[in-house]
């Protein structure tokens, strides 16, 4: 029984531990979209090795990519094929990575460059403090409402307003596919 007990807690244990650093895979991914890495792949049409990746991925003397490329492998945002002739490691894109191309009609690039910024970070740290005063978070972080940042931050207002963009094109892309008859008797659609 005293093993089994062990084994259980030594698991929550690891849990926890997974818990605590799943932001890093939030930053490789991050990482992954601002050096372009599926853009990489992508242009050379099928899977490449990481010298090949490096050599893509422009003003980076000291590319240290190994750990970025074992986290997207593990999150299955890229592939990894060893060749059995011992040759160097092959990436490839998946799926998932086809959504982190840049300057393509539907990406998820400006929402994950949005979502892992230190301004939107930062409300998160005030969680706990909203949930013990209620509050916006967002406000608590920045001293006011998300758009009053914005129309202060024309930085930020840009990096939201792509965000929202490229949202507002995947969902409507999805509402309009699935009702294409539905709006038939309407001259215009816009989304608010």
């Amino acid at each position: 029984m005293e093993t089994k007990e062990a084994q259980a807690l030594l698991e929550g244990q690891a849990e926890i531990w997974q818990h605590l650093f799943g932001f890093a895979d939030s930053m490789a991914l991050k990482c992954a979209v601002e050096i372009c890495i599926a853009d990489t792949v992508n242009s050379h049409g099928g899977p490449i090795t990481l010298c090949q990746i490096a050599a893509g991925i422009v003003n980076s003397p000291s590319l240290d990519i190994p750990p970025i490329m074992r986290s997207l492998v593990r999150k299955k945002i890229l592939t990894a094929h060893n060749p059995s002739d011992g040759r160097d490691t092959l990436y490839g894109l998946t799926p998932a990575s086809k959504w982190l191309l840049h300057d393509v009609e539907l990406s998820l690039v400006p929402m994950v460059l949005m979502e892992n910024h230190p301004w939107q970070l930062a409300p998160w740290h005030y969680l706990s403090q909203c949930v013990k005063e209620g509050g916006i978070a967002f406000k608590k972080a920045h001293g006011c409402e998300i758009w009053d940042f914005a129309s202060k931050n024309p930085e930020f207002n840009k990096i939201f307003n792509d965000a929202m963009a490229c949202l507002a094109k995947i969902v409507m892309g999805v509402v309009l596919e699935e009702y294409k008859n539905g709006f038939d008797c309407l001259g215009s659609l816009v989304d608010v």
